[in-house]
């Protein structure tokens, strides 16, 4: 390989470093770029370039940022990426396993046809099939449709919460995502799938809601065989070939919650003596 390019968000990113020192450890070039910048043509060259680089003289294109945007820029984004990968270019996470991670029913649908047990869960645009979920679950937790580190996420107990909550969703025309809050003594578990080999694991937690941005403590935790082979059977229906895998478990059951496609690392490195952006790029270029 003689060139990656990493699409980031812009800022200042700890994971994006990690990657750029590890490329750059190997003699290979490194090039920044944000995703929201592409130019695409057709019946001329560059066919998908950003920032002057034509994009087709990459060997490999690593995707560590989709910003926020309209439909319209969301989809041309995703379509651009696709394009690439259909001229060629090594791109990763595959814009497959970005558009599935990023919908988090499709995610759980796509995990529960394949057998993963995922949260009871009820989707609807309705405010009274909301409501109707709320009252058969009693304590739900209800996520945006698309959404990452937790933001967004209510727990709610109470019935005149739950409605007005419910309402102000109808109002701005949202999707009700509304999952069973399962008791898990405020821990989760965040396994770090690489190619067929789940490099790392560790167990958050704070509150019932544990996500490491927010503030979670971390602490290194041992898979089963088992929880193993879920971790690496949920990543390869989702087509990622890294993923962060997060799994609940409540006495001897466990349920997959979700798949990030683009999972940030800087929690469970400090836990794991395994270089995890080597590791990454080893995947990458050895494959």
């Amino acid at each position: 390989m003689k060139n990656i390019g990493i699409f980031t968000s812009g800022k200042s990113d700890w994971n994006v470093q990690q990657l750029e020192g590890e490329v750059k450890k190997k003699g290979i070039g490194c090039v920044t770029f944000p995703l929201s910048e592409l130019v695409a043509r057709l019946d001329s060259k560059p066919r998908v370039s950003c920032r002057g680089y034509d994009l087709e003289e990459f060997d490999a294109l690593i995707v560590r940022w989709v910003p926020k945007g309209s439909a319209e820029q969301l989809i041309f984004r995703m379509d651009a990426l696709h394009r690439l990968e259909n001229l060629g270019i090594r791109v990763v996470n595959p814009p497959i396993a970005i558009e599935r991670c990023a919908d988090k029913f499709y995610t759980s649908s796509l995990l529960e046809d394949a057998g993963i047990p995922t949260l009871p869960t009820v989707v609807t645009e309705k405010r009274s099939e909301a409501m109707k979920a709320f009252e058969e679950f009693g304590d739900v937790i209800v996520k945006p449709l698309f959404g990452s580190l937790g933001a967004g996420m209510l727990r709610i107990t109470d019935r005149d919460l739950a409605y007005r909550t419910f309402s102000a969703l109808e109002f701005g025309r949202y999707v009700y995502f509304i999952q069973k809050f399962i008791p898990h003594n405020n821990r989760d578990i965040r396994a770090l799938v690489i190619g067929n080999e789940v490099l790392a694991a560790m167990r958050i937690g704070e509150g019932w809601k544990t996500n490491v941005s927010a503030g979670a403590k971390v602490e290194p935790y041992e898979l089963d065989d088992e929880l193993k082979e879920v971790a690496l059977k949920s990543a390869e229906i989702l087509k990622c070939e890294y993923a962060g895998v997060d799994i609940i478990k409540n006495l001897d059951k466990f349920y997959v919650a979700e798949i990030n496609a683009i999972p940030g690392w800087k929690g469970l490195q400090s836990v794991t003596p395994v270089n995890i952006a080597e590791k990454i790029i080893d995947h990458l270029v050895g494959q």
